[in-house]
């Protein structure tokens, strides 16, 4: 140990026996016996403040509450997370994992509505909550952790597969489209590169525990990789948010000149019938 580092040694939990069912590389208990993973849990306030940010960024852009509601629940992830890896309990971690599942649902619907007629829209929003639910239920009571990753991970790929339909039809502007790609592009990255990390962590955790042991703190909390998974990942949803409420506005703007280019439309119309009327009238 050099000067200004400090050793890891693992503590006792403070919140009784642990429950979770995953555990990660870090040592547990090392700093204060309430705090199970200290980097873990600070770097779960990402995602409260990438949150806050956008729905302060949204009021300035026209108030879209469905964007809103995406924010906020992007923002109810670090208090999940934080949850779970502060006590390392089966009840934190069930936390941990419905709030991405319940945010990714809202996403979901803020993508797939875009388009859609109000009725259609409240119909879609059962739907989705009925999925995310009984996906929550099953996972939590009969411990099937298959079925709540295929919808998870069938939710994602719905959001992507939309996202790019509705950019190939429905976006003509080419700087529009441009900003688009590379938003959805450092969204993309950002969480991708935050996937890498986690399971880098995962496969060379003996690797990463020698190298914190010879070096302590606090230049091991950079190896901390899970850490590391929460920003890139809080970072890329945001973006991809940001492109969702890019998406939203343009869209919803074409719809707005549509209905009035139709409604000018039809009172030409009523306007051409009127004066035919009164023609037949004189004659």
């Amino acid at each position: 140990m050099g000067f200004l580092s400090w050793p890891y040694i693992e503590g006792s939990s403070g919140w009784g026996e642990i429950t979770s069912m995953t555990s990660f590389c870090e040592l547990d208990f090392y700093l204060t016996p309430y705090i199970a993973e200290f980097i873990n849990t600070a770097t779960s306030l990402m995602y409260l403040y990438l949150g806050w940010r956008g729905i302060e960024n949204t009021k300035r852009n026209g108030e879209d509450r469905i964007v809103i509601l995406c924010y906020a629940m992007l923002a109810c992830v670090g208090p999940g997370s934080m949850a779970y890896h502060t006590t390392l309990k089966y009840t934190g971690q069930m936390i941990d994992e419905f709030s991405m599942l319940y945010a990714t649902s809202v996403i979901l619907y803020a993508v797939l509505s875009v388009t859609l007629r109000p009725e259609t829209r409240r119909f879609l929003g059962a739907s989705v909550a009925c999925v995310a639910i009984t996906a929550s239920i099953v996972h939590s009571y009969y411990d099937h952790t298959p079925s709540f990753q295929l919808v998870f991970g069938a939710m994602i790929c719905a959001v992507f597969c939309d996202c790019v339909w509705l950019v190939a039809t429905k976006v003509k502007d080419r700087d529009a489209v441009k900003d688009m790609k590379r938003l959805a592009l450092y969204g993309a990255v950002t969480f991708l590169g935050g996937y890498v990390l986690w399971n880098i962590d995962n496969c060379f955790c003996a690797e990463l525990r020698g190298f914190r042991n010879a070096v302590g703190m606090p230049l091991g909390y950079l190896t901390e990789l899970h850490g590391w998974w929460h920003i890139f990942t809080g970072l890329g949803v945001y973006y991809y948010v940001v492109f969702i409420e890019y998406l939203r506005l343009y869209v919803g703007s074409q719809g707005a000149l549509l209905d009035e280019t139709l409604r000018r439309k039809k009172t030409a119309q009523v306007s051409i019938e009127d004066s035919i009327e009164k023609e037949k009238d004189s004659t």
